[in-house]
């Protein structure tokens, strides 16, 4: 078996004029990886530690102008063996514009808000143009608009306005928006699976054509930098609850009864976006969920710190009905699920129909939160999701795959591998559970895990899909063809080694024990479990 890294490639939108980022996969025969070395036109420029670690940012390159690369595996202890190799030739740079200098003079203190200055720099910018934020500078706004083929160069602090009208598209500016807009000034986006008005996020990206959920409104973006972006958090969201408390026009939650919790904006809003960059910058305190992206294709996440520990619905980074979705190299302080894949509620995520599909997750660090969340908006449907060198600590579900009775969809096409989580789940949740029923119940099916550790507390595995009470011969629902090979349950941390299993069909387990040699207890509902085998011994 091949030693050679596998599918070396520049990750999907993160070729520009001064850098690109790398990624392959690992080998076959990766047990014995060292790590790697990363040569540019034959010269060492870096390595990267471990089988896990296959990516490398590329930085200050030329523009226009083309370059061989080679990484190399090191084999332990430290043979040098074979090589994958890619050439890549950088487009023509762009104009660089400093928003704190002439012609648009932002306050590079924070003291006075800076929207307008910012906005125009955007509105100014050519194909391959930079906006920059420079270092120790701190920039006060509202709302802001990129604009397609641009970067958003954040080395200073972004910092977001605590006044909801700075959310919001004033009257005479409203013609300009391509979306749609209320009279409220809030637009047409989607939040918990549904289309909805709501304010706008800090950063925004596109916007929604419920007419052609498929077109591309804003594409080629990039927001990188070593900087900070800071939301207005709790304060800013309890100020937008607080306004539409009481308004009918807008939905209300169903824990609570407020209708103005579903209007908040997001850090950072992607709709209808295609080919976007986030790079090493920070995002922080937002007043609700952190980075949202809606009917979006190709976006590239990696080496940013997502904070949102305290705040009320402060997901990390949630795709929504979005495919071809890469995020590695990141750290997650949440308050709530680190990441979450979505693809609408019933009813309309049904109709809409528009799955969240090929997501690759790799070299992440969730550090808190609820965890790696799949649902529990499905309705779309969720399919092709690969993780791969992931942890998932002191979360309160580890990696969990969701959905509710009423939702429909479907959640397949699973893979985990070399990860360490808490635990894992794949239930049925009924929180947030308001809306018409589908049709039919959702299912999950085809989830393979590997070499995987499972070390929190609480039960080390639970699988219960849904059953139907008028057609109980009926197992299209059940958690269907899971396959569990080399796991280990971890006691260290209280953890037992429990494995609940109910409504499933088609389990294959193999080599799973705790971190002792001892066997799992297995807590089966032999009324609806079926071809269950464990080390090719059929359980029931």
């Amino acid at each position: 078996m091949t030693n050679q890294p596998l599918n070396l490639q520049i990750a999907p939108a993160t070729l520009a004029a001064t850098h690109l980022t790398l990624i392959w996969q690992k080998p076959g025969a990766y047990q014995h990886i060292a790590g790697y070395i990363i040569y540019q036109n034959n010269q060492e420029i870096g390595h990267q530690r471990g089988a896990g670690k296959t990516h490398y940012l590329v930085s200050n390159l030329q523009p226009s102008t083309t370059y061989h690369f080679e990484v190399v595996t090191i084999l332990k202890p430290n043979k040098v063996a074979e090589a994958a190799t890619i050439t890549a030739e950088t487009p023509k740079a762009g104009q660089l514009r400093d928003v704190t200098k002439a012609p648009y003079f932002a306050d590079p203190t924070g003291q006075q808000l800076a929207t307008d200055q910012l906005q125009q720099a955007i509105n100014d910018c050519q194909k391959g143009d930079t906006v920059l934020i420079p270092k120790n500078t701190t920039l006060l706004t509202g709302a802001i608009d990129l604009k397609s083929n641009m970067t958003l160069q954040v080395e200073g602090i972004l910092k977001g306005s605590l006044d909801p009208i700075d959310y919001t598209i004033l009257p005479k500016k409203r013609a300009a928006y391509g979306g749609q807009v209320n009279g409220d000034g809030l637009i047409l986006t989607r939040y918990e699976g549904w289309e909805m008005y709501c304010y706008r996020s800090l950063i925004n990206g596109g916007y929604l054509d419920p007419a052609n959920r498929h077109k591309v409104t804003c594409q080629n973006i990039r927001i990188s930098g070593t900087g900070r972006i800071i939301g207005g958090g709790n304060t800013l969201g309890t100020a937008m609850k607080q306004i539409y408390a009481d308004k009918a026009r807008y939905p209300k939650y169903v824990s609570d009864g407020i209708g103005g919790r579903r209007v908040r904006g997001r850090l950072l809003g992607f709709i209808q976006c295609a080919n976007l960059e986030l790079t090493q910058i920070s995002v922080e305190n937002p007043p609700c969920w952190t980075i949202h992206m809606i009917y979006c294709d190709t976006v590239t996440t990696h080496g940013i710190h997502i904070q949102s520990q305290g705040i009320d619905n402060g997901d990390g980074w949630d795709p929504d009905s979005s495919r071809n979705m890469l995020i590695f190299d990141t750290t997650f302080d949440t308050g709530d699920d680190c990441i979450a894949i979505k693809s609408g509620k019933n009813p309309e995520g049904n109709t809409i129909a528009m799955p969240s599909e090929n997501i690759r997750i790799f070299d992440l660090n969730m550090l808190g939160g609820h965890g790696m969340a799949i649902g529990s908006e499905e309705s779309g449907g969720v399919s092709n999701v690969t993780i791969q060198d992931c942890q998932i600590q002191n979360t309160t579900y580890g990696l969990e795959l969701k959905a509710s009775a009423s939702r429909g969809g479907y959640i397949q096409h699973i893979n985990v591998q070399d990860c360490l989580a808490d635990r894992l789940t794949v239930r049925s949740v009924d929180y947030n559970d308001d809306g018409p029923a589908a049709s039919t119940l959702p299912y999950f099916q085809d989830i393979t895990i590997s070499h995987t550790i499972f070390n929190g507390s609480g039960p080390a595995i639970q699988l219960t899909g849904f059953t139907n009470d008028n057609q109980p011969e009926d197992h299209n629902h059940y958690v269907r063809r899971v396959k569990l090979q080399a796991i280990t349950l971890d006691l260290t941390k209280g953890n037992t080694s429990e494995i609940y299993l109910k409504a499933c069909e088609d389990l294959q387990f193999k080599d799973i024990k705790t971190n002792l040699g001892q066997n799992p207890i297995y807590k089966i509902d032999t009324n609806t479990v079926f071809n269950f085998t464990v080390d090719a011994v059929k359980k029931a």
